[in-house]
């Protein structure tokens, strides 16, 4: 799998990406990444490649002819033209965009090539969208300096369920949110610690008393923490009965 990240602090990924679990896969070459300058496309000798926005107001907006030269140079083509790979997926950053979920990110491994714009500013020249079938996606529903954070979070969603990337894959298919839910609470030796133990079914040794316990503990904690999914999935439960 390969990914490309356009962006206009290239160095911020020079540690980011390099970090833990996923910078060891990066070195064996289980997935590549290639960090773009986005200047490197601007036709200015300034590599100018903001400008304010149309109708005034403040702030910037990026502007739309280095990102599509940047773009063709990726072989990336305009809806008008034909020959696009579906194993490509063209991905923008946005305050706008559809949440990033553990759903999508399933969907974004299965692809062979990934391309995030980081967005600044205002944002992109809305005609960019115009021009290519892009996904606009954001993390939160907060406003970020840039979208280099945001295109990093993504980039460790996905590789990690690119097979051999963790150590155990089952890990990965268990992890919070695969099933809609948060994750059920964790525990480590020692089973008791400043008066507090750990939950007896978890040391049983019953797997059937285990997996109902982590069951009924992930839906109480996601009760607690995020209600929302849990309503989304008893109104998904109500359309099917």
């Amino acid at each position: 799998m390969r990914f490309e990240v356009i962006t206009l602090f290239p160095d911020y990924f020079s540690l980011s990406l390099k970090q833990s679990l996923i910078g060891k896969a990066w070195e064996k070459k289980l997935f590549d990444i290639e960090i773009i300058n986005l200047r490197d496309y601007a036709t200015d000798k300034h590599h100018t490649v903001d400008d304010t926005p149309c109708g005034g107001g403040g702030g910037m907006v990026m502007m739309l002819e280095p990102l599509d030269r940047c773009l063709k140079a990726l072989a990336y083509r305009r809806k008008s033209e034909k020959g696009r790979s579906h194993g490509d997926r063209l991905i923008l950053t946005s305050a706008a965009g559809r949440p990033f979920t553990q759903e999508l990110a399933v969907e974004y491994s299965l692809c062979d090539r990934l391309t995030l714009i980081c967005g600044h500013y205002l944002g992109v020249d809305e005609r960019l969208l115009e021009l290519y079938e892009l996904d606009e996606v954001s993390i939160g529903d907060y406003v970020l300096t840039g979208g280099e954070p945001a295109a990093a979070v993504m980039i460790d969603a996905v590789t990690r369920l690119i097979p051999k990337v963790l150590g155990n894959f089952e890990s990965a298919l268990g992890d919070s949110h695969m099933d809609k839910l948060t994750g059920a609470p964790c525990y480590t030796r020692p089973v008791e610690y400043a008066g507090l133990k750990v939950p007896e079914a978890l040391i049983s040794g019953d797997h059937a008393r285990i997996k109902e316990f982590r069951t009924k503990a992930a839906m109480d904690k996601c009760r607690r923490n995020r209600p929302d999914l849990l309503a989304s999935i008893e109104a998904l439960e109500d359309e099917d009965n």
